[in-house]
């Protein structure tokens, strides 16, 4: 019995230490997620227009991220409603930066599985959007496919232009899933190589 004792306190303290160790990668990970979007807001959603070694230290911090995460196949997540912009690496109006040092908010609207709109805002009544299609490559790739350009002010439609649909390319979905801030606020976040990289969140 006393053999038995022992052996059933062991199995006891293993699995309170394999939960423990769950538990606290659950934590580093939200915790790597949150300096993510932390270290963003700092430097700003323009990566072009910060420093290099701002630019550097925005690349190490979502890598720390990344090495974190869970979802086995980040390509398929699926992905509904608006999603703003945190912070682009790419030096175009992907970023929001469209005239100048003029910058603009920057979301993703999913209006289905495939099809998805950039959009960037000026003010209440502004936009620049750009609609895409994506089609799923493999578990961690997507291919993106850019139709069509769109101007609008005060909610009517201006000017739209077609595009061949050839431009745009091979996206790498190096990251994503819900992380939870100081404020209790969850939120799903993606990280991205456009293949600059792009981090995303949507709040919940």
């Amino acid at each position: 019995m006393k053999i038995l004792s022992c052996l059933l306190l062991g199995f006891n303290w293993q699995q309170r230490l394999q939960l423990g160790g769950t538990d606290n990668n659950a934590e580093q990970r939200n915790d790597n997620i949150v300096k993510v979007l932390d270290t963003a807001g700092t430097i700003g959603q323009v990566g072009s227009l910060a420093s290099t070694e701002d630019q550097q230290l925005m690349e190490d911090t979502a890598k720390n991220a990344i090495s974190l995460n869970t979802e086995s196949k980040p390509a398929r997540y699926t992905l509904t409603g608006e999603h703003k912009l945190v912070y682009s690496a790419a030096p175009g109006a992907s970023s929001g930066r469209t005239f100048g040092n003029v910058v603009g908010d920057v979301s993703q609207y999913f209006e289905d599985e495939t099809i998805f709109y950039n959009r960037v805002n000026f003010g209440p009544y502004i936009q620049i959007a750009l609609k895409a299609k994506r089609e799923i490559l493999n578990d961690t790739s997507i291919k993106v496919s850019f139709l069509e350009t769109s101007f609008n002010i005060f909610g009517q439609t201006l000017k739209k232009s077609k595009m061949d649909g050839n431009s745009g390319g091979v996206w790498k979905v190096k990251f994503v899933g819900t992380v939870e801030d100081q404020n209790g606020n969850r939120k799903l976040v993606r990280i991205m190589e456009t293949p600059s990289l792009f981090i995303l969140e949507q709040d919940l």
